[in-house]
């Protein structure tokens, strides 16, 4: 998962850095920035935005193959491990337990939608409002 992780968040990244006007590096070139102060003061606020729609993409992926990876199955052989998934993988496979998995479904539903309130929305509003260029 962490190598599927750094992908998400290292193509927005570098989407970010490159998104950054020609103009405007030659500015801050002029200006004197170059090294390290050029990073701090340009291209890392510039590419927050991105990073944070990485950030988000790799949670999800992240998160997506976690629930999917909780119950495997391999020549005959069940591995189960505890956790949302294998609760609505269990429920699933179950006749006439739509109760449970509607429970499975909804607490995974307000998981997201609290992460995305609490978590996501307040960081893209700080890409939004401070790192804009």
């Amino acid at each position: 998962m962490a190598l599927g992780t750094q992908w998400y968040i290292l193509f927005n990244v570098m989407a970010g850095s490159m998104a950054v006007p020609g103009d405007l590096k030659e500015a801050a070139r002029g200006f004197g920035l170059r090294g390290w102060a050029l990073w701090r003061r340009l291209l890392l606020p510039a590419s927050f935005p991105y990073l944070v729609t990485g950030l988000i993409t790799a949670s999800g992926g992240t998160w997506n193959a976690s629930i999917v990876a909780e119950v495997v199955t391999w020549h005959g052989k069940t591995l189960e491990a505890t956790g949302l998934g294998s609760y609505i993988a269990r429920w699933t496979l179950a006749e006439g337990q739509g109760p449970h998995l509607l429970l499975g479904i909804a607490v995974m539903s307000l998981y997201v939608v609290a992460l995305n309130r609490f978590l996501w929305r307040r960081l893209y509003r700080l890409a939004e409002e401070r790192y804009r260029l």
